[in-house]
């Protein structure tokens, strides 16, 4: 019996991945699919950074942009941006997640993630049920508003007269958490608003003279305990400091010392009402206090 040998195969090595005709082995990966065409305009989404992504490749920009959808065409190594164009989420194959909204984040049971795509000139009502779509790279594109169930009213109602959720029932718990959310927000922006009047206040009561008094002495550690005034341009002024009460002369313009009310050596009119409490203490602390008014 006589055997033949099979002839030794042969690679196929030469094959350019830019010709259409030239044919491609089965076994060998088609890496043309991955190359982008000359002047291919591709309407993509743009969230952050200096990159986009389709469901095959990333692409690099040169500039941040603002969020939302663009022409992009190829331009060397990076993309060149076009104009801008509705969005178009439908023309890809995304996942598609429900849940609610809060101060532009995402919130379902599951995922909670900044939100891009949101309606600029338009605010959703609080605790509206949406569907968002994840994009390829994991960013989270509005998608649209969904219906309600029962529940949400009844969740905006118990909001809007600051009662709890905890007698509704059918309560998810991504719309239990974005409830505290709110209920927190609304804590925060409450306290700082009471803040703000606060210091509202307190700066009108600094620049009338009995805030003047308070803030001048407060700089030295002591406090104001009255004041009336003596005159058209002078004030009776008593305050603590160490325990003990003392009086003192100011003129009420500049709120320099006419009389300070302890021995100063005729050293008076050289101190302000900012600086006496610390004369005061050192003539304490060295036993040379001589009080003349006390208070």
């Amino acid at each position: 019996m006589q055997i033949r040998a099979s002839p030794p195969l042969r690679l196929q090595t030469h094959t350019s991945y830019h010709s259409r005709s030239a044919p491609i082995s089965k076994a060998t990966m088609d890496y043309t699919q991955f190359l982008q065409k000359p002047d291919e305009v591709l309407r993509l989404p743009y969230f952050e950074g200096k990159s986009v992504c389709d469901d095959r490749l990333t692409y690099r920009l040169r500039d941040v942009l603002q969020p939302g959808w663009y022409e992009f065409r190829k331009s060397g190594r990076y993309l060149e941006v076009g104009n801008t164009i509705d969005p178009e989420p439908d023309a890809w194959r995304l996942k598609k997640l429900r849940g609610y909204v809060t101060a532009s984040r995402f919130v379902s049971d599951d995922v909670q993630a900044h939100l891009f795509g949101l309606l600029a000139d338009e605010d959703l009502p609080q605790f509206t049920p949406i569907s968002v779509c994840k994009w390829f790279d994991s960013h989270l594109l509005f998608y649209a508003r969904e219906f309600e169930s029962d529940v949400e009213p009844q969740v905006r109602d118990a909001f809007e007269e600051q009662r709890t959720i905890e007698n509704i029932k059918g309560i998810t718990p991504a719309l239990a958490h974005v409830f505290l959310l709110e209920t927190t927000q609304r804590a925060l922006k409450l306290e700082a608003e009471r803040r703000a009047r606060q210091a509202e206040e307190l700066a009108r009561w600094q620049q009338t003279l009995e805030g003047r008094i308070s803030l001048a002495l407060s700089h030295t550690g002591a406090s104001l305990v009255s004041w009336r005034r003596n005159s058209r341009d002078q004030a009776v002024v008593r305050y603590a400091l160490h325990g003990r009460r003392f009086e003192c002369v100011i003129d009420t313009n500049t709120l320099q010392i006419v009389d300070a009310g302890i021995c100063l050596s005729g050293a008076d009119h050289q101190l302000n009402l900012s600086s006496l409490p610390s004369a005061v203490r050192e003539a304490i602390e060295t036993g040379r206090l001589h009080v003349f008014r006390e208070g």
